[in-house]
């Protein structure tokens, strides 16, 4: 499905923004002529790699290494991104922290980071949005879910957890926001990914057989609407796209 976005003059912030899903979107929003800021967590080399694919550092695109759970280091992207773009006017959460863990064997601060990360990093984001965005603007929030939330697995009652108050906290944002800001939040399933050295994409085999595994580019193509400043009628919805895998 192609959809025909009209984003010029609007920037954009991308957390997770540096490989995978966040960079399908940065350059699906790039295409429809949004200005794009990525941000990664602390690899530069992700960094620096994801902005040569986005054509290199320059008027429409910008990128920075911050952490989403430090308030002050948000304030710090925003005013990087305004800086540099203008004022953002869409924003997607996709920094996230997934460590596996045993129930018994988790500590409290492995349990506290993926929570800062995914869900305390969604607010504060959000929160510079609302407070930031010209009053002449609408807005547009995308929060990506996990799959784990709905169809829960062992060993990630952190990452459960914070993905399942993501969907709670796109509601209240979608509320607040009535009119002006409107936030989703989309969830994928099994999506082959770049992995960390040791680790393997999943195979269909694995996942089920018949239920096919996802690209970046699938999830991209869904959030690419709900962030449209422009559209007002879609707003605190959760979206799965999963091949089939979970069906609520």
């Amino acid at each position: 499905m192609t959809w025909n976005l009209e984003l010029g003059g609007h920037t954009a912030v991308i957390t997770g923004g540096t490989r995978n899903i966040g960079l399908a979107i940065a350059k699906g929003l790039q295409h429809h002529g949004a200005a794009v800021c990525i941000v990664g967590g602390s690899d530069s080399s992700a960094l620096g790699r994801a902005l040569a694919e986005l054509g290199g550092e320059g008027a429409a695109v910008t990128g920075l290494l911050a952490s989403v759970d430090d308030e002050h280091d948000v304030a710090r992207i925003f005013d990087h991104a305004e800086a540099r773009l203008g004022p953002v006017s869409i924003l997607v959460n996709g920094a996230a922290n997934r460590p596996h863990a045993p129930l018994i064997e988790m500590t409290r601060a492995q349990w506290q980071k993926v929570i800062d990360v995914v869900l305390t990093g969604a607010f504060l984001t959000s929160q510079q949005l609302f407070r930031r965005l010209p009053e002449d603007r609408r807005g547009a929030i995308v929060n990506l879910g996990g799959l784990g939330a709905h169809r829960p697995k062992i060993e990630r009652p952190h990452v459960i957890a914070a993905k399942s108050g993501l969907v709670g906290l796109t509601r209240a944002l979608a509320e607040e926001g009535i009119g002006r800001v409107r936030a989703n939040c989309v969830v994928p399933g099994t999506i082959e990914t770049e992995r960390k050295p040791g680790q393997s994409n999943p195979t269909a085999s694995e996942q089920g057989g018949a239920r096919p595994v996802g690209t970046s580019e699938d999830v991209a193509r869904m959030v690419l609407p709900l962030a449209d400043p422009h559209d007002n009628y879609v707003t605190g919805q959760t979206i799965h796209v999963n091949g089939g895998r979970y069906m609520p």
